[in-house]
């Protein structure tokens, strides 16, 4: 039974919630703090899965009390739930809360976010891995495109185009747009995964607050071996042949997003674990083994589980978790339909052959997975896109 930590300053919010979830009682072991300092002795006495507060509170707010909690105890699940009309207050809490929402919150509402939560945790069953990725509360951005972004943030003439044109240069700052714009904060009819879309409807004072979250990369910190700027690269390549190749134009911003993130888990990994990366990587070269397999055999999770779990945690809309978590492994996930997994795999098969990594060996697209899908006859015409593509960006 998951155990559920709810945080408000004021009892009648806390006696509405304890009302609004009373039939929940048998799935979730709820307990209700009155105010941060009452929250935190709960907290020093034993760990919770999830932690759902407000964030204006005296003495000790919802920041401070995330902040304490991610440090504490990263593997529960930060959320805050707070008044619309305090979204600047919320976003004091973007690097160290997961997920957003905003009172009055309904039972249903609050029932999905959570079980969605507690859902991505099976994504990675190490408890050491879980404590490594709640504990993050910042990624690095390229340093050339967050200094690009934050000169167009200030000029008058920047239309929302311009600024999604660098977002997209930059896996980090797609995946913190895309964790706001969804969250159930803002309560949207539909989930937003096109990052123009994004921005015009945040607008570009959430985006610069937004971009401030993240910290610039700083190179010394990349492990020998691994290059962030070529990451980023791979990724940008994936993502713009996984919009090309998908059939259904409806989700052609569904795989572009994925593709942009499918690798993130790497990152965390060489972040948050860089001499085991390390490692894996070193071994898969010398075994010609691709890396994925690697870590799976030396830490027990690969990359694309991390990057899933991360995504998860913040909330991402689920086709893109989907295929972040299965790239490699796209027949895990039944029924089987060329959607945003489908051509998140084929196309980092395809950028992977026609720029390969030095020393790493090569996978191709699953052909009795494509045939299952109808579409192995097409193959060969997406090869040929993705060096058409791999010619003209490296002649950039």
């Amino acid at each position: 039974m998951k155990r559920i930590l709810f945080v408000d300053d004021e009892p009648r919010v806390l006696e509405g919630l304890q009302n609004l979830l009373r039939r929940y009682r048998r799935q979730w072991e709820m307990t209700f703090a009155l105010g941060g300092p009452a929250a935190l002795e709960l907290l020093k006495a034993r760990s919770f899965d999830v932690i759902v507060t407000d964030m204006r509170m005296p003495e000790i707010d919802g920041a401070a009390l995330l902040t304490w909690v991610q440090r504490e105890h990263p593997r529960t699940v930060r959320i805050v739930l707070s008044g619309h009309t305090e979204l600047q207050a919320a976003l004091q809490a973007l690097p160290v809360a997961h997920q957003f929402l905003s009172k009055p919150c309904d039972a249903a509402e609050l029932e999905t976010v959570i079980e969605r939560a507690c859902k991505t945790q099976t994504l990675v069953d190490d408890p050491q891995i879980q404590q490594l990725v709640g504990g993050i509360n910042r990624l690095p951005a390229l340093p050339q495109v967050y200094q690009q972004l934050m000169q167009a943030l200030a000029e008058d003439r920047t239309q929302a185009r311009d600024v999604a044109a660098l977002l997209q240069q930059d896996m980090t700052l797609c995946a913190k747009l895309l964790q706001i714009v969804n969250s159930a904060f803002f309560r949207l009819a539909r989930r937003i995964t096109k990052v123009e879309e994004a921005v015009s409807y945040l607008g570009f004072s959430m985006v610069r607050n937004l971009a401030l979250t993240v910290e610039v990369f700083d190179a010394k910190r990349q492990p020998p071996g691994f290059s962030f700027e070529a990451l980023q690269q791979h990724a940008l390549r994936v993502a713009t042949l996984a919009r090309q190749i998908i059939a259904d134009p409806r989700r052609a911003d569904d795989a572009f997003m994925a593709g942009m993130l499918h690798d993130i888990g790497k990152l965390v990994l060489a972040l948050r674990m860089p001499e085991k990366f390390r490692g894996a990587l070193a071994l898969a070269h010398q075994r010609q083994q691709p890396s994925w397999r690697i870590e799976q055999e030396t830490l027990g999770v690969s990359h694309a589980e991390v990057g899933a779990y991360l995504l998860g945690l913040w909330g991402l809309p689920y086709p893109i978790i989907e295929a972040v978590a299965f790239h490699h492994q796209p027949r895990a996930i039944p029924p089987y339909q060329f959607d945003a997994l489908a051509a998140v795999h084929v196309a980092n098969c395809l950028v992977h052959e026609s720029a390969p990594a030095a020393g790493l060996a090569l996978e191709p697209p699953d052909s009795d997975y494509l045939a299952t899908l109808g579409v192995l006859d097409r193959l060969d015409d997406w090869r040929t896109l993705a060096n058409a593509q791999n010619t003209a960006l490296d002649q950039e």
